[in-house]
């Protein structure tokens, strides 16, 4: 028994003993209210189910997610209200909604609803986020209150939904690599051919596919001759993003978080563009991506859908560096194959890894330094004079509104 209901029979028996009516009917008052309270408290949560919906776990940044919230309350107990309470995830933004900043849990999205008995009711809101990245809404704690509104019951709510934010993307022009389809450019790994460039003929040799022998030529001069091809290597591009906005020493890596989601709208964009030119490409960072892995890779490929696995790397992809960039270009040089066009998307002088840059040159890999920063003129200068092709870019405004990518150089 609650102190309230043992004070209300205490005043029930001291009203009937001293013949004071009104003392009676209080106490009587107070051990119903304490009775509706309990029978709240003991079964207002049963039979109440809470279900979240998202449409979509994806989106690019500046557009929402609609998501879906149902309350039903299965039973013949009414509720005077019931609230609930999600907790957002850092940057989770509500369409026409204020979160509620709790000392708990932070912030949170609420919704109260009154409720008949076994009465069900859907409610729409639609998610965003403040930038790119892997947000959060949930678990959430219910809570019920009693005929009266009194505070009766809570419960915790552990499903926990998850989206993803990509980086916007714009356009953004083609860069200029080498096409390695014959001509003057040939292959200095392997033995692929490009079957449309025919090179003339050479003897026969076994292990040679019957399909490529020359039919006119081995009947003319009566022996087999086998058809023989340019060499070629198909267009192959890595984007090295360097997520460093400041240079400075390894234990002092700091970023700019304007900086880093202009760089990823950037990288994000250049990989549309690759990918509308059915080159081959992949990405690295120095970065984490909710893993634990030191180094945020994408393996170069042209298979179909490699743009969006690109945004949504740079959606998970850390803000802060998780080692220096010349550390990840090392890296680079051992796991990628010579002929590789690296493209280095950068905001700052790249003085601190010109030393590796030129590693990646003697190991057969070309090198293209698109400087993105504030002094990316200088930058770009830097780059060239030490021998690099090095070209400036640019968004044509601040990252959440720019419209295209600006290449000079």
């Amino acid at each position: 028994m609650t102190p309230r209901g043992l004070a209300a029979i205490v005043l029930i028996v001291v009203g009937a003993l001293l013949r004071v009516p009104v003392a009676v009917i209080l106490g009587l008052v107070v051990v119903m209210l304490e009775v509706v309270h309990a029978l709240w408290r003991d079964r207002g949560l049963d039979g109440v189910t809470y279900v979240r919906r998202l449409a979509s776990l994806r989106t690019v940044w500046g557009e929402d997610i609609p998501m879906s919230i149902e309350v039903w309350n299965r039973k013949a107990l009414p509720l005077a209200w019931l609230r609930a309470d999600d907790i957002a995830s850092n940057g989770v933004s509500v369409r026409g909604r204020e979160l509620v900043e709790t000392a708990e849990a932070g912030d949170v999205l609420r919704n109260t609803w009154t409720l008949a008995p076994f009465e069900r009711v859907n409610r729409h809101v639609r998610l965003g986020a403040e930038r790119r990245g892997v947000f959060e809404i949930g678990p959430a704690t219910l809570s019920v209150g009693d005929l009266f509104a009194r505070p009766a019951a809570t419960m915790d709510h552990a499903a926990i939904d998850r989206f993803i934010v990509r980086p916007r993307t714009v356009p953004a022009p083609g860069l200029a690599r080498p096409d390695r389809w014959g001509d003057l450019h040939r292959s200095r790994a392997g033995l692929a051919e490009d079957p449309s460039r025919f090179a003339g003929v050479r003897p026969y040799q076994p292990g040679d596919p019957f399909r490529r022998i020359h039919p006119r030529t081995s009947a003319r001069l009566r022996r087999p001759m086998t058809k023989r091809f340019e060499p070629s290597q198909e267009r192959q591009v890595l984007i090295a993003l360097d997520i460093e906005t400041e240079s400075g020493g390894s234990w002092d890596i700091s970023f700019s978080q304007d900086q880093v989601e202009a760089l990823c709208v950037i990288a994000g964009s250049l990989a549309r563009s690759l990918s509308a030119e059915h080159a081959a490409f992949g990405i690295v960072a120095a970065g984490y991506t909710r893993t634990s892995a030191r180094f945020a890779e994408l393996t170069i490929s042209d298979s179909p859908g490699q743009a969006e696995r690109v945004l949504d790397l740079l959606a998970r992809l850390s803000s802060h560096p998780s080692a220096t960039f010349d550390r990840l270009l090392a890296r680079v040089r051992r796991t990628t194959r010579s002929g590789t066009t690296v493209v280095v998307v950068t905001a700052r002088d790249p003085a601190s890894y010109v030393g590796e840059l030129r590693h990646l040159r003697r190991s057969g890999l070309d090198v293209m330094v698109l400087a993105c920063g504030r002094e990316a003129p200088a930058d770009a200068a830097a780059a060239r004079a030490a021998g690099f092709v090095a070209r400036t870019a640019w968004l044509d405004g601040p990252w959440q509104t720019a419209h295209r990518i600006v290449v000079d150089g």
